[in-house]
């Protein structure tokens, strides 16, 4: 439901057992790193058995249902570790029986080698495991306040490197080294992170480190695009559609790719893998951080069309009810921050997506004119492009198709 996604919380389930399922029916809503999203089956017949109840979280793979004949046998439903249901994990002291075998350890750094792993090793859960890993602890140092001393998420994340016990090297150790002073100012509140924002920041971190980005802008004349926007939206007031100047935009992007295809690809250890439709993603501003989900098969699209899709999107962006293809789906991406009166700014490629067009603000500016000065309303546009797959004059011939597209505006409806 999302790329680089590790695991999903069960918010709740739209159906019961029992109940008649058809292939894209929604069946559960799921909290990912992102946002809430439905899971639709991908098969049809009887929801025959709920294994994952409401409230859990549960890692990418893992069976939440099964779906099958009424007179099917279910006793030995296939997963991916054999594990059983899950239930939220209460509070340490109601948490249920170890569910998974406990898996000892390697000594820590430092650590007497003759040391040998608690009895039956250490237990911790999957999720605890990996936040250790991610955190550089050694789950060694953690004192667990499940059954049997297991470890489990809130017990990484209220760790405290103070709270480790001391380890007795068996021989002197070099001396230290000079302590490092504190900063003179004292330090402020520390807040945590939300899901969403950790998800940015593995994402975007990912992004940067991996793909050689590059990029190119150009100064767009908007003055006849915002004459045609005023002219549309009269005309279709009454139909209760209105065009965005981001709905331009996309439109005029959907159709410039047409023409340049690694711009809409994305590179793979193989080669460069080509999309075969166009979905243009939109950078939405939620509460806990930004998303980017897409307009499936923007490339087919009018601009009416784009503009009914891209308001459905940012509601349903809003309520959560978005689909998991529209978050997985996006092939290419537009980020807008016009609206906060932003002259202009280069964005961050979302992978696997090769490039993203960032603009800022369309706003009065005097241009020259031949020998004179006018004044019209100019937009900066900078596309961000993966190196690995395109080069900068391929990136600058599409915006020059884009340019031209926006500063003719009515070729966007054709």
């Amino acid at each position: 439901m999302g790329y680089d996604m590790l695991e999903g919380t069960v918010v709740r389930w739209l159906m019961t057992e029992g109940s008649e399922v058809n292939i894209g029916d929604a069946l559960a809503e799921i909290e990912t790193d992102k946002a809430v999203v439905e899971f639709e089956a991908s098969e049809s017949g009887l929801l025959r058995k709920i294994l994952v109840a409401e409230g859990a979280t549960v890692p990418v793979g893992h069976v939440l249902a099964i779906v099958g004949d009424a007179d099917e046998d279910i006793s030995a439903p296939e997963n991916g570790d054999a594990s059983p249901a899950y239930a939220p994990e209460p509070a340490p002291a109601e948490e249920p029986p170890e569910e998974e075998p406990a898996i000892p350890l390697p000594p820590p750094a430092g650590a007497a080698a003759t040391e040998e792993p608690a009895a039956g090793g250490l237990r911790a859960s999957p999720v605890a495991r990996r936040l250790a890993d991610e955190r550089a602890i050694d789950l060694r140092q953690i004192q667990g306040t499940g059954p049997g001393g297991r470890v489990t998420k809130n017990d990484v994340l209220n760790f405290e490197p103070d709270d480790a016990p001391a380890v007795v090297p068996e021989k002197p150790a070099e001396a230290p080294p000079a302590p490092v002073e504190a900063p003179s100012e004292a330090a402020g509140e520390l807040v945590p992170m939300s899901r969403v924002r950790q998800q940015i920041a593995r994402v975007t971190a990912k992004s940067k480190r991996e793909a050689p980005h590059f990029y190119v802008s150009a100064e767009i004349d908007m003055t006849r695009a915002m004459d045609l926007r005023k002219q549309i939206n009269t005309t279709l007031e009454s139909e209760g559609v209105r065009v965005s100047v981001n709905d331009m935009i996309i439109r005029a992007c959907a159709e410039a790719l047409k023409g340049f295809p690694n711009l809409n690809s994305y590179y793979t250890d193989n080669g460069i893998q080509m999309n075969d439709g166009i979905n243009i993603g939109i950078a939405i501003a939620g509460e806990q951080g930004l998303i980017l989900p897409a307009i499936m098969e923007s490339g087919t699209m009018s601009l009416a069309e784009i503009a009914k899709a891209s308001k459905d999107l940012v509601e349903r962006a809003t309520k959560g009810t978005l689909h998991p293809r529209e978050y997985t789906g996006g092939t290419f991406a537009v980020s807008n921050l016009g609206m906060f009166d932003v002259t202009s700014f280069i964005a961050i490629i979302q992978p696997p997506q090769s490039a993203v067009l960032a603009v800022g603000t369309v706003a009065p500016r005097p241009i020259a004119d031949g020998d004179e000065i006018k004044v019209a309303s100019m937009m900066t546009a900078t596309i961000s492009a993966d190196h690995r797959v395109t080069d900068g004059a391929e990136s600058a011939q599409f915006l020059v198709v884009v340019k031209k597209m926006l500063e003719d505006p009515m070729s966007l409806l054709v």
